[in-house]
């Protein structure tokens, strides 16, 4: 099948989904290196968090209807039967007018219905406390459960796993976690004037910066990128790096050589291995109408603009989003903004627009930044995107508009 017209976002998508349907993988990790990983299927606490009554402060165990009319006008004395101890079990069951002392995270008696912090008591003599101040019922108690109940889904399956689940994690009492292999990504670029981040610039050279921000991309999303040398437009060694690439890597990236031109041999160089097939010639977006889809010895091949910015936002929409989909991942980061100019642009296809989010009049405002998609310090500097519509001809001054938030 090939394609030569162009697509929408969302049809590239479904004939990627249906030529490269792949199960990944999967294996069991320890928390530590389960961080920045998907999960490959849903994970329930073991235990009930906490697992037994503990007291929030630091003070005495009581019961709520011997207190709960205790002032420093009237304090009530009570007797101290013991003292809870750290990670102990507490068997001491209190009677009435008696307390015991418990520290901040002990357990507290079985039947107690509250706590007095120590700063509402004093000590009378040795077995001996006022209480100066009473309690609601179990005031400053954290009931076992009350956290996390056991059995109860933490994460779905595909969640990307944070450092603040990690304390989750550990304290349901996950050992081990189930996660998605990193899929193996390769990355090309390509052109007479790209140079290798090692090599000195000279004549009209430029450095191979398209690799590097894939590599973050990807990196981003639990992958396992691998930069390739940059390729000359030499149809040869484009086959070449292709055919290695996509003999070590599940897809690979090709940054250059995708629009129309003399010197362009991406597509060719696709065009020239027995099995492969071309999906997608261009893509109903700006920046990057230019991106080829296909697929050589069923492994994912794309051809992206070796513009920056218009290599970054076709990652970032179609390539970031099918990955994502292999690893079960429906999570968004985004945020609402009102848009601060009226902007213009053809209807046709959708576009993506980096924005600057400000504070302003106690609104959070976003600011587009207007820029060539050859720019690469707009892109690192922005705080996120705005999509418009390709049936839309632009936003208005004071629209709300959905900010997808890049890092």
């Amino acid at each position: 099948m090939k394609l030569f017209d162009v697509v929408t976002i969302n049809k590239c998508l479904d004939i990627m989904n249906e030529n490269f349907n792949k199960v990944l993988p999967t294996q069991n990790v320890s928390i530590i290196d389960s961080l920045n990983r998907y999960l490959s299927k849903e994970i329930k606490s073991m235990i009930n968090v906490p697992h037994f009554r503990k007291s929030l402060v630091d003070g005495y165990a009581v019961l709520q209807s011997d207190v709960f009319l205790a002032s420093e006008e009237n304090a009530v004395p009570l007797k101290v039967i013991g003292e809870s101890r750290m990670g102990k079990i507490c068997s001491t069951s209190l009677e009435e007018e008696t307390c015991v002392y418990v520290p901040t995270g002990g357990m507290v008696p079985s039947n107690a219905t509250g706590m007095v912090m120590i700063e509402y008591t004093q000590k009378l003599d040795n077995e001996t406390i006022l209480i100066q101040k009473g309690v609601s019922m179990n005031e400053n108690i954290v009931e076992i459960g009350e956290d996390i109940k056991e059995n109860e889904i933490l994460y779905e399956k595909g969640h990307y796993i944070t450092e603040r689940d990690l304390g989750v994690l550990a304290g349901a009492n996950i050992k081990n976690v189930p996660v998605f292999d990193k899929l193996t990504t390769g990355i090309i670029s390509t052109g007479d004037e790209i140079l290798d981040v090692e090599e000195d610039i000279y004549e009209a050279k430029i450095k191979d910066i398209n690799s590097y921000i894939l590599y973050g991309q990807l990196k981003d999303i639990s992958c396992n990128p691998i930069i390739y040398p940059p390729a000359k437009d030499n149809l040869q060694e484009i086959i070449n790096l292709i055919d290695r690439a996509v003999n070590e890597c599940e897809i690979v990236l090709i940054s250059g050589g995708s629009s129309v031109g003399k010197k362009d041999e991406t597509l060719k160089a696709i065009e020239s291995f027995e099995d492969s097939k071309v999906l997608v010639e261009g893509i109903a977006i700006k920046p990057g109408k230019p991106t080829i889809i296909a697929t050589i010895k069923d492994k994912l091949v794309i051809g992206l603009p070796g513009h920056p910015l218009s290599c970054a936002f076709v990652v970032e929409s179609i390539v970031k989003a099918f990955i994502l989909s292999l690893y079960s991942n429906k999570e968004e980061k985004y945020t609402f903004a009102e848009f601060e100019y009226n902007y213009h642009k053809a209807r046709g296809r959708e576009e993506f627009m980096p924005v600057n989010l400000i504070e302003k009049d106690e609104k959070l405002v976003c600011s587009p930044i207007l820029t060539k998609s050859s720019a690469i310090k707009s892109f690192a500097n922005c705080h996120g995107y705005v999509k418009i519509a390709r049936d839309l001809e632009g936003i208005h001054k004071g629209e709300i508009v959905k900010v997808y938030l890049l890092g």
